[in-house]
């Protein structure tokens, strides 16, 4: 029985270990393609960061139409990163293609969502912490749903096994 308590408390160990941080910022990722953007439209929560990587051939930009940020020219391979802190609809194009247009809309629900459909024409001021980097193989990132994360509920679950073991070694001592 006590093999069963230690086993669990371990378990329990590495569970909370592996559990992401609770204040973690969400992210949302945005292709910039030969010659659009992926995705064109997407809905965000304030405080997301935004990262636009250059997959396509060619050089491109991402510069906001109201000039809140400019990411100087992407090579391919290389990204950009735009905190978006303030609700508003932000539409931006690639300055080296004009063509290329897109929109981030932030609103104060919590949500984050893409579709690839058409830019939106209204715009917003916005405070923001732009950084630019170089990055050959960026990572994809899903948008948050809302619900409870699968680590959190193994922790819980676990958590809950360890107590159930410890009252069973207690009741048979």
């Amino acid at each position: 029985m006590k093999r069963l308590l230690y086993l669990s408390i371990l378990s329990m160990a590495a569970m909370l270990i592996s559990v992401p941080a609770a204040s973690a910022q969400d992210d949302m990722t945005v292709s910039i393609q030969d010659f659009f953007f992926d995705s064109g439209q997407l809905t965000v929560a304030p405080g997301t960061t935004v990262t636009w990587v250059n997959k396509g051939q060619a050089p491109h930009t991402t510069t906001a139409d109201d000039g809140t940020w400019d990411s100087g020219t992407l090579q391919p391979g290389e990204d950009f990163s735009f905190t978006f802190d303030q609700p508003g609809t932000y539409t931006y194009h690639c300055s080296i293609h004009p063509d290329m247009t897109a929109s981030v809309k932030v609103s104060g629900g919590g949500e984050a969502t893409s579709s690839a459909s058409a830019s939106m024409s209204a715009s917003a001021s916005a405070s923001a912490s732009p950084t630019a980097s170089a990055s050959a193989s960026p990572t994809a990132t899903l948008p948050d749903t809302g619900g409870i994360s699968l680590p959190v509920l193994a922790a819980i679950a676990l958590l809950g096994l360890g107590v159930l073991a410890l009252i069973a070694m207690r009741r048979a001592s």
